[in-house]
């Protein structure tokens, strides 16, 4: 160890630092962007699911709901339009989101 701290003291600061920048430069570690890969898969898989058919099924069973109301005479508007909107909004959302962060 000793020899070790001699050495260092003997060298010039600027090649002690050009050393260092050369040996980190040199060990480069996996991008962290490659971390991320499993969680942008499960989300994808999220969004898939919500827009795919099991959206539209829970889709249609919300509008037959609304229907069915609408035919027992106890339909509240408000509620229909919530349906009507929150179904566009969950159909809608991901192709509006991608046109936005298109470049």
């Amino acid at each position: 160890m000793g020899y070790f701290k001699k050495y260092l003291l003997n060298k010039d600061p600027l090649k002690l630092v050009a050393m260092i920048v050369a040996m980190v430069l040199l060990s480069s570690n996996p991008s962290a962007a490659q971390d991320f890969a499993g969680v942008t898969t499960f989300l994808e898989a999220i969004v898939e699911a919500v827009t795919g058919p099991i959206g539209v099924a829970i889709s249609a069973l919300a509008v037959i709901a609304v229907g069915f109301s609408f035919m027992t005479g106890r339909m509240d508007w408000t509620f229909a339009v919530s349906i009507i909107i929150g179904i566009a909004i969950v159909f809608g959302g991901a192709s509006f989101v991608q046109g936005i962060t298109a470049n």
